[in-house]
């Protein structure tokens, strides 16, 4: 697959695209691909957290032999952020999630029999290096520092050596970037909960930028909840974008009521399963909502705790009313709410 240069998108352009009054780039040039199966699809209801928009272009636009490291909790949305990114700028991805037992192979490449000869297949990263992609490497703090070593000089802007291919040469394309993201910034993870995530070698961390994700602000969670979840009333995405803010302070922070800090995140990936079976699930009345789309993973404590807090956020007597024709009447019994036509 062969790329150009001729695609300029000027900083009016970028902020059009993107729908943003700020933008740190004047310019970039992006390539442009012959081949679009490999450009993310774009989703026309993702909403951006301007800041991190703004330190990926300028990244993309002009790395300076760096890498880009984003680093956040669960679900914050540091992956999707690149892929909708690259999605309207047009840029092709090659992505690989790593495991405890992903190995520096899996992303240059192996030997595989093919119609019963031996041949080469290259991997994400030589891909990428040769098509002048962008190379996403998910959950990167999972791969050992031994492994990852073998990138150094790549990181570098330095020709990839497949000595397993005859010692071919891949010399990197001018286009050719890479990003991972990780729940840690590659210094373990002392909260307990990401089990599995390693302590990285400090020479390999330095060759990255490095950009914090957090959970989105209450207004971009309501903005997200409105665009995915037409239905729900305008009061009840205050309540959903409060309960969030509610939830992660005490996971953060500890509460009296609770001797230690809640055993799971509550990322906007939660917030948006529960709004979802909310809106779609008629029976489902909050509670139902919050327990299948969360508290049931949670001990019996931390789940009483929580549904406690729905009601202090939604209200005692919280009924389920939808935005949509034929208008439903809802009659109360109990905790529960059953929906009919009028």
């Amino acid at each position: 697959m062969e790329t150009t240069l001729n695609k300029n998108i000027s900083k009016e352009e970028l902020c059009e695209i993107f729908k943003t009054d700020t933008c740190y780039v004047n310019s970039m040039e992006v390539p442009v691909f012959c081949d679009m199966s490999k450009v993310p699809s774009l989703d026309p209801n993702y909403v951006f957290n301007t800041e991190i928009l703004n330190q990926v272009l300028l990244f993309l636009a002009n790395p300076y032999n760096d890498c880009l490291f984003l680093s956040g909790a669960s679900g914050c949305g540091k992956t999707s952020i690149i892929l909708q990114i690259a999605s309207r700028l047009g840029y092709a991805v090659e992505q690989i999630t790593c495991s405890a037992k992903t190995e520096i192979q899996d992303l240059i490449g192996h030997q595989i029999i093919k119609k019963g000869t031996l041949s080469y297949e290259y991997g994400a990263l030589a891909k990428a290096m040769l098509e002048g992609e962008i190379l996403l490497i998910n959950e990167i703090d999972m791969l050992g520092a031994g492994e990852l070593s073998g990138l150094n000089d790549v990181l570098e802007g330095k020709p990839l050596t497949i000595v397993a291919n005859n010692g071919e040469v891949i010399k990197p394309h001018p286009n050719f970037r890479v990003i991972a993201t990780g729940n840690t910034k590659g210094n373990g993870d002392n909260t307990g909960l990401y089990l599995g995530a390693r302590v990285l070698n400090k020479a390999f961390l330095d060759r990255w930028r490095f950009v914090e994700c957090t959970y989105p602000s209450a207004e971009n969670e309501k903005e997200i909840l409105r665009k995915s979840c037409p239905k729900i009333s305008e009061e009840d995405l205050e309540h959903f974008a409060q309960l969030a803010v509610e939830i992660r302070r005490i996971t953060n922070n500890g509460s009296d009521e609770m001797s230690c800090d809640l055993s799971c995140p509550f990322s906007t990936r939660t917030l948006l399963r529960i709004a979802r079976f909310y809106e779609n699930v008629e029976p489902y009345t909050i509670y139902d909502a919050v327990k299948y789309g969360f508290s049931s993973r949670l001990s019996e404590v931390e789940s009483e705790f929580i549904s406690r807090l729905v009601s202090d956020v939604f209200g005692n007597n919280h009924i389920k009313v939808l935005e949509e024709e034929p208008k439903h009447t809802v009659i109360k019994r109990g905790r529960k709410k059953v929906s009919k036509i009028a």
